[in-house]
């Protein structure tokens, strides 16, 4: 009989070690064992744009959304599964201006949000600059005509690189 209840035991921890939010309890009748997923710092997260974004509609404190585009894993098990919501906040954004001013945009990828709530904190920045033309200015000087540089945008669905800022045991 002892046998079959550790063996049951060992069978439901496999199970509850396949969840999503990979929490495995094993209770034995002196002692508990918790084994929780742990993703380390420097984990690298996929994220992707929600919507376009363009340097001169967005101002600096504006959240950006993302999607997460590949999920996590830890060792072979996926931990977070792809889709979760991403939000990153603009750091400079400027649009482009006439006489071939350029455009900017740039911005921090700040956190990974979880459906148990667990918020996951992340790193990376992020940034477009685009240079005007000379040969722009210079006409443009010339010739008494406002050609406008280039704006600073992102496409919907652009893929960015970050990083988990620390060691983040999953809950």
């Amino acid at each position: 009989m002892k046998k079959i209840f550790i063996f049951s035991m060992i069978s439901l921890s496999s199970i509850l070690y396949s969840q999503e939010n990979v929490k495995v309890t094993e209770n034995t009748s002196s002692t508990e064992f918790v084994r929780k997923a742990t993703i380390e710092e420097g984990t690298l997260v996929k994220a992707a744009l929600k919507n376009e974004i363009r340097g001169g509609k967005m101002k600096v404190g504006d959240q950006v959304e993302f999607y997460l585009k590949q999920p996590i894993s830890v060792g072979d098990q996926v931990v977070v599964g792809e889709g979760k919501k991403i939000i990153g906040t603009v750091t400079e954004a400027r649009a482009s201006g006439i006489v071939g001013r350029k455009g900017k945009l740039a911005f921090n990828i700040e956190y990974l949000y979880l459906d148990n709530g667990q918020i996951i904190k992340l790193t990376g920045q992020n940034s477009k600059n685009l240079k005007g033309s000379g040969a722009v200015v210079a006409a443009t000087a010339v010739l008494l005509t406002f050609i406008p540089g280039k704006g600073a945008k992102f496409e919907k669905d652009t893929e960015f690189e970050a990083y988990v800022a620390k060691d983040t045991e999953l809950r």
